[in-house]
């Protein structure tokens, strides 16, 4: 739940998804501590020179000043502006554990800003029921704004209850309206009709989302005047998405390819724009990978769909906030792609599947710090096949074990096909193992 501290608008990750990295609508700044004025330039590389100077700045107050003081609190939050940008929720969190209480206590600017700094953080981690109660104790401080009931609708809207996002998204434009009137600085237009742009998409009313959407887009492009903005490419991708699903059902051939070509092309200027924004390791690139990867698919072109989930897959096994689901959802997608390519006739290249080990590796060692349940196991299976087309068949047999184990602890009517499947490719594996022992030891 991408959260844009500098330009204070709300947008979104992805479009149709369940999981944060894959639907996430961002909160609005309401009494932030980023500057319109002085805002950095939306340049990761610039964003990581200042976040380097305000962690030393941070870590020196603290210890000279202590948490409780207001030069180290408003250093914090120049700092949690950085962070939230470039993902570090862990560290946000970690840090306003702390800082929340003394917000809280001190009352004013600073409970709004604590209270604030939080809910953007648990919304980004995927807590969206806290955020709304974080969202909700701001409102109670400050009554409605345009800025927060964006905020408020965001949030049901991830949490599914349509009929309340929309209350509050509509409560949105009446308050710029009154905003605008008394003469303040109002919320964003574009950010609230990408919000009602989603809403029309999960209802399934495609069109109405994407002349939403689209018009959302225009007025990021406006609003950034040429420079790369995050904010376009995250609109970007709900184009993109509600394309693809109009694509599906046009009987149109011309149309429908039109269509997929456009997913493409957004896609593709969704990755650099947030390479260049929020930097090649950000979730929201992997989402943009994955975006792109479900487009060239559907083109037919397997290998640039293949390439493409596999730099988000790299991604998503290092992000800060790891996601079991996200990282099952593209590794069934780049299996997908290799099967789709094998079925068009291109033949199945093993070679490539060692590429990712690598990469599966690494989320191995995630995996085995979570709790060690059946959704784990699930991911050791997965892995165990993807293993198999990569040849290491002794690898995959220990992981095959792990997966049983794991699977034996769940009600044996909910399992019983995983261990199957999981024995037959055991079977298979241990086999392999011997022939190549045997291969091996004749040569």
């Amino acid at each position: 739940a991408p959260l844009d501290q500098q330009s204070g608008i709300a947008a979104m990750e992805g479009g149709d998804g369940g999981t944060p990295q894959a639907d996430a609508t961002d909160p609005v700044a309401q009494g932030s501590s980023a500057q319109p004025d002085g805002e950095i330039e939306e340049l990761v590389e610039l964003q990581l020179v200042e976040e380097k100077r305000l962690e030393q700045l941070f870590d020196e107050q603290r210890r000279s000043r202590g948490l409780d003081d207001e030069t180290t609190l408003k250093t914090f939050f120049k700092l949690f502006d950085m962070w939230i940008q470039l993902y570090r929720l862990n560290k946000c969190y970690e840090v306003l554990v702390d800082v929340v209480p003394i917000c809280r206590q001190r009352g004013g600017q600073f409970h709004i800003q604590g209270v604030q700094a939080l809910a953007f953080t648990r919304w980004k981690q995927g807590a969206f029921r806290e955020a709304a109660g974080l969202f909700h104790e701001i409102e109670e401080l400050i009554g409605s704004s345009s800025a927060l009931c964006e905020n408020i609708g965001h949030t049901y809207s991830s949490l599914g209850d349509y009929d309340e996002a929309s209350k509050y998204f509509q409560r949105s434009l009446i308050c710029m309206d009154h905003e605008e009137k008394a003469g303040k600085k109002i919320g964003d237009r574009a950010g609230v009709l990408l919000g009602l742009g989603l809403i029309q998409d999960r209802l399934g009313n495609y069109t109405l989302a994407l002349n939403s959407v689209r018009e959302s887009q225009r007025l990021f492009r406006v609003r950034a005047a040429g420079k790369p903005a995050s904010l376009i490419a995250k609109a970007g991708m709900s184009i993109a998405k509600i394309l693809l699903k109009l694509a599906k059902d046009e009987p149109d051939v011309a149309k429908r390819e039109s269509m997929e070509e456009e997913a493409i092309t957004l896609e593709q200027e969704n990755v650099t724009l947030f390479e260049v924004t929020c930097g090649a390791d950000s979730p929201l690139t992997a989402s943009a990978l994955r975006g792109l990867g479900e487009a060239l698919q559907r083109r037919c072109r397997f290998k640039e769909a293949q390439e493409s989930f596999a730099r988000s897959y790299l991604v998503e096994s290092q992000k800060d906030a790891f996601d079991l689901l996200a990282i099952m959802e593209v590794h069934n997608l780049l299996i997908s792609a290799h099967v789709a390519s094998s079925q068009a006739g291109h033949g199945l290249d093993r070679g490539v599947f060692a590429t990712y080990l690598p990469m599966v590796n690494i989320c191995l060692q995630r995996v085995r710090a979570m709790k060690q349940d059946a959704n784990a196991g699930a991911y050791y299976k997965v892995a165990a096949e993807l293993r198999t087309f990569a040849e290491d068949y002794s690898g995959a047999v220990s992981l095959l074990d792990d997966a049983i184990r794991l699977f034996k602890t769940e009600e044996k009517e909910k399992v019983d096909n995983l261990i199957s499947g999981c024995v037959d490719l055991r079977s298979f594996c241990e086999k392999q193992c011997k022939a190549d022992h045997a291969a091996d030891s004749g040569g």
